[in-house]
Parts: C-alpha cells; sequence; structure tokens
C-alpha cells in the first residue's frame, strides 16, 4: 500500500501509555513486563549517527500498554533493562532492530537475544519484489491505519521537556507491534521461512559488532596509492585528449582538446569520430571493444577515475571522528539473502593485496583474515550432486585443472604445466584461466556472448568451450536448467535454508515477457547458489561472534565469502583456528556431501584472500 493511499486511512487511536521518569517506578512496571512472552521494544535519540546519539526514552509495550521509559541523566537507570533486553525469556520485537541494538550498547552496553524484527521479516516475506518495509507501510498494510512519522527528529534536544504529542508518538511506535507480527507470523510459516527469519535475527549482532567496531585505515599509505593513481590517471588522459583531438569541434587557443572523458554524451561523439561505435560509454558497452587499444584506455581512464574521485579522499572523509575508523552500513538482505554495503562500500575495496594493506590493525593486534574455499562452487556441488563435482571436492582435486583438460582435450599434466610457467611464457590458450570463468559464470547464467567477452574469442568458440563443459557435467547441466524452469514456473526460488526469491513476470502477450522470463531464469539459476552461500556466511558469523566472545576479539568486517577479526596478539593462534571452526561449521551445517574447507591468516593488515 503506498503511502498515498495510507493518507486516506484514518490514524492511530491515542495509545495507552504511561511515562515514567523514576528509577523505583521503572522497577515496579518490569516485575509486570516480566510476566508476558513476548514484548514490543524501541527508543528515542537525539541523533541517527548511533555512534554519537543519547539515548532518551526506551518504550517496553505488552497487550497494548506502552512503558515509556526516560532514560536521561538523574531519571530512570538504563542499567535495570539489562537482565530483560539480554535474558531468553522473552521475544522482543522491534522495528528496524539494528539501530536500537546500536544505540542501546554505544549508551549503556546493553545487548539483546531473542529479537524479532518487522522490518526483516517483511523484507523476508517478499524478497525480490521491493515491498516497502518502513514502520509506516507496515502500518497501514497490515493494521489500515495511519503511522505519523514527522515527530521523529523532535527529540534532538536533550533537555528539553517532552510534551504529549512526542510521547503519544513514542508508544505507537512499540504499541503497533505485536499486531504486526500476529499477521506475518502465519505468513512465515506457511512459506517456509521460520529457520531463515530466525537466522536473520540472530544475524543482528554479528552485523551490529560490524558496523559498530569498524575498520582501522592506514591514512599515509593510502595517499601514497591515490597519488600514484593520480599521476597514472593524468598521463592517461593526455594520451586519449590527443587521441581525440580531431574529434570535437570546439577547442582553445592552444589547440587542447576540450573533450570531457567524464561526460557520457561527448565520449560516444569522440569514439564514433575515430571509428569505434559504441551505443553508450557504459562500462558493459566498451568492454564489447576492449580490443580497440583507444577503448582499452578508456577503460584505464575509468577505472582510475573512479578510485580518485570514490575511494579516494572521500574515503578519508569517511573516518569517523569520535572512532577514528571506517564504519560501514550493511543493508542485511539485498534480492538473494546477501548482503550490501555502503557509505562506505567496504564490500567493493579492489581486491589487490596493495590496498587491502592499507587496513590494519590497532597496535597490539593483529588481524585474522578468513575466507571459505570455493563457496560457491561448493555449493553447486552440493545442490546438483554432480559426481564428478562431488568426487573432484572430495578427493583434493582442482576442479579448474580437470575442466581445462576436458574442454581442450589435454591431459590434466600439460595444464598443470602450463600454469606453471611463468606469464610471458604462457601459451596463447592459458587453459586453466580460460576455463575458470565457466565454472564461476554458472551461477550468473553466463552465456557464450558473455564468454566471449571475458576470453577475447568469438561467440561460436565460446559456445563450444561451454558445450564441452556441460558434456563433462551434465548433472550440473540439468541442476541448472530445472532451477530455471523452476523459478518461471513457480514464481519463486529456495535457498538451503529455505529462503524464498520471488519473480514477477508481466502476461505471456506482453512484448517484454520473453526478455524478462530470460532475466527470470538466470535469477532463478544464481538464487539457489548465491541465496544459500548467504545463508552459510551468516551462520558462521553467528558461530564466530559466539565463540570468540571470551577473548580480546570483535568481528569487523564480511566481504562475501571471508570475514575479519581484530584480535589482540597473544590471542590470533587461538582465534585464527576458532574462526577456521566457525566458517566450516556455519557452511557444514547446511550441506554434508562436500563439506567446506577454510583458511585463516594473520596479518597486522587485512590479507587477500
Amino acid at each position: 500500500m503506498s503511502l498515498i493511499m495510507s493518507d486516506k486511512l484514518p490514524f492511530l487511536p491515542d495509545p495507552n501509555y504511561e511515562y515514567i521518569t523514576t528509577t523505583e517506578r521503572a522497577i515496579e512496571t518490569l516485575v509486570e513486563i516480566d510476566k508476558h512472552e513476548i514484548i514490543e521494544v524501541d527508543t528515542e535519540t537525539t541523533s541517527l549517527d548511533t555512534l554519537i546519539a543519547k539515548v532518551v526514552l526506551i518504550q517496553i509495550g505488552v497487550l497494548g500498554k506502552a512503558y515509556i521509559y526516560d532514560v536521561r541523566e538523574g531519571k530512570v537507570n538504563a542499567q535495570i533493562f539489562k537482565d530483560i533486553f539480554e535474558g531468553e525469556k522473552q521475544l522482543k520485537l522491534l522495528q528496524n532492530a539494528v539501530y536500537d541494538y546500536k544505540v542501546l550498547r554505544t549508551n549503556f552496553d546493553i545487548s539483546f537475544n531473542r529479537l524479532y524484527d518487522t522490518m526483516l521479516a517483511e523484507q523476508l516475506l517478499f524478497l525480490g519484489l521491493h515491498s516497502k518495509a518502513g514502520l509506516q507501510h507496515l502500518v497501514a498494510k497490515y493494521l489500515h491505519m495511519r503511522l505519523p512519522k514527522d515527530t521523529a527528529t523532535s527529540f534532538q534536544d536533550y533537555n528539553q521537556e517532552y510534551k504529549e504529542y512526542q510521547l503519544r508518538y513514542a508508544a505507537n511506535d512499540v504499541c503497533v507491534l505485536r499486531d504486526i507480527y500476529n499477521l506475518q507470523l502465519p505468513k512465515l510459516r506457511k512459506d517456509g521461512l521460520m529457520s531463515t527469519a530466525k537466522l536473520e535475527f540472530d544475524f543482528i549482532k554479528p552485523l551490529v559488532e560490524m558496523e559498530l567496531n569498524g575498520m582501522l585505515l592506514d591514512i599515509p599509505a593510502w595517499r601514497n596509492i591515490l597519488e600514484e593513481k593520480i599521476i597514472e590517471r593524468n598521463k592517461v588522459r593526455i594520451q586519449l585528449e590527443d587521441v581525440f583531438q580531431e574529434a570535437v569541434d570546439q577547442q582553445t587557443l592552444f589547440g587542447v582538446s576540450l573533450l570531457n572523458l567524464n561526460s557520457p554524451a561527448q565520449v560516444v561523439k569522440g569514439l564514433h569520430n575515430i571509428g569505434v561505435y559504441v551505443e553508450s560509454s557504459d562500462v558493459k558497452e566498451l568492454k564489447k571493444y576492449n580490443k580497440n587499444p583507444i577503448v582499452k584506455l578508456l577503460l584505464e581512464y575509468r577505472e582510475y577515475e573512479k578510485f580518485i574521485s570514490t575511494y579516494g579522499e572521500p574515503m578519508i572523509a569517511r573516518i569517523h571522528p569520535k572512532t577514528g575508523r571506517l564504519h560501514t552500513r550493511f543493508k542485511q538482505m539485498v534480492d538473494t539473502g546477501r548482503m550490501s554495503s555502503s557509505d562506505p562500500n567496504m564490500q567493493n575495496i579492489p581486491k589487490q593485496q596493495k590496498y587491502r594493506t592499507c587496513f590494519i590493525a590497532r597496535p597490539g593486534y593483529k588481524l585474522v583474515t578468513c575466507d571459505m574455499s570455493g563457496a560457491e562452487l561448493r555449493i553447486i556441488a552440493n545442490l546438483s550432486g554432480d559426481p564428478l563435482w562431488v568426487k573432484i571436492f572430495n578427493t583434493g582435486g582442482d576442479l579448474h585443472t580437470v575442466s581445462a583438460a576436458y574442454i581442450n582435450g589435454i591431459s590434466e599434466e600439460d595444464v598443470i604445466k602450463d600454469k606453471k610457467l611463468p606469464d610471458e611464457d604462457k601459451t596463447k590458450k592459458n587453459y586453466r584461466s580460460n576455463s575458470k570463468p565457466i565454472s564461476f559464470g554458472l551461477a550468473y547464467g553466463l552465456s557464450a556472448h558473455g564468454l566471449a567477452l571475458r576470453l577475447g574469442i568469438s561467440k561460436d568458440k565460446a559456445q563450444k568451450m561451454i558445450d564441452r563443459y556441460f558434456e563433462l557435467y551434465p548433472v550440473v547441466k540439468l541442476f541448472l536448467e530445472k532451477s530455471g524452469a523452476d523459478a518461471v514456473k513457480k514464481r519463486y526460488s529456495v535457498s538451503v535454508s529455505g529462503r524464498r526469491r520471488y519473480y514477477s513476470l508481466p502476461d505471456p502477450t506482453d512484448p517484454v515477457f520473453k526478455s524478462i522470463r530470460g532475466a527470470v531464469e538466470r535469477q532463478g539459476k544464481n538464487h539457489p547458489i548465491q541465496g544459500s552461500n548467504a545463508d552459510t556466511i551468516k551462520q558462521a558469523m553467528i558461530y564466530a561472534v559466539e565463540r570468540i566472545e571470551p577473548y580480546d576479539a570483535r568481528l569487523l568486517l564480511t566481504v562475501h565469502d571471508e570475514i575479519i577479526v581484530e584480535v589482540r596478539e597473544d590471542q590470533a593462534e587461538d582465534v585464527a583456528k576458532i574462526v577456521e571452526k566457525s566458517m566450516c561449521d556455519g557452511f557444514d551445517k547446511f550441506f554434508s556431501v562436500v563439506k567446506m574447507k577454510a583458511d585463516a591468516d594473520i596479518s597486522d593488515h587485512w590479507v587477500k584472500g
């Protein structure tokens, strides 16, 4: 239901609440609250920045009544809530629990156990359909009422006296959660999502840890890389300007081209004028012409420019003044169930070691970097049951070597010999490297066209490679084809935990039906693999955070199949083993045919996996 539609709905009735300003009265109410199995929880704060926000109100709701506790200095002592929030007795209902968890941690060192997040539940119920999950939308959708949110920013003044409308607002934020929960829960059960929901609710704690802990950046080392990038970018720009000298009409008095390399329209025009007829200046389009030396230069320029504009000084500017660290924000679930990262995007840091070396441990500590070995490929082996894939993994073989040998009609020994040659002496075939994109591309609906662009070969040759690949692994092919077909037929795909990704398809008579169906088939092949990958890495982090708690160690970051932990130097070896085991256990909880292997590195900095 849209907000436009919800504008016609009635406002929520005035809530039943009690405003409490003394610890004595607060303790009396907690005796009553402790009798209930389910409670609703919310907070009001002075800022959206959880590292500096001060909690001013804590609200607890039970059966339609809200208790509003004023926890500012000199009023209710917030420590009285620690036992109930951290205990296992009550299920706590929250909306966007990560925010409340973070502010209670930073203000009062209070954590949560046994959570249910109405926002996450809604996202899970409609994963892939981009359904809105804000509290206003949930109240409109489930309760057919309007919940005004224009009071949310009125708590910024720490020392104010609260007015009636503010207290009603605070009470409403908890009074609605039980009804939403009661309406979401049957659908979670019906769609087989209870286990996945528990996984996501349990994962709130590791996510909070990562967002609060942040990463430490070696600023001088980062600026050295930035300076190198600027120098290289300028060199490439000069070369491109020379090439495009005649490609634009307007020039300065000194004959220097005024072509703006960051202008898509001008770049397209410039390329047309030199005989490269691209449809756009998008990187994907440019890569179709990457054999052209000018296009290669342009792609190189784009890489430099992206780093400078996105990861150069802007990265340093995002270091938090209070902690001196970079604190990314995670979206807990995108369409596949994986996470995304923003402000800054720490999951998109270039993979080369020179970049990762800039992310360091504090003095006296080490960083443990641990990644799952071939997670997506192991998932394909488990889900498809292809006997050769299973055998290769379980006997310690190398999938890429076996594949390369069959595709090229040579022995595995020849593939291994080729791999061992120095780069400058490798054969033009580069057997193993050329076969790897097929295996890794399976999860993304790799086409002959895509492989041809990747390897710089003809589409026909690429198709022959793919055909040979599936001759070797026919069960994998059947698994992928069935996954794609099921997605179209059922309008959803399922991961190993039961996580569903839903799809929308137009009427078959629609002109775009065929192309959208193709996209759904590709996504249907992808979701069981990537969705299962999300299941396993999240479970691994839940284990890791729980198991390293007795140590002076903390979870800092995850990037797809790897996690980074900061640990006191003398405990690094023990924690590294715990993290390795947690990674394997997180995967092996869901899969038993092909199990996981994980290797941890201990260093002063983030190590490339």
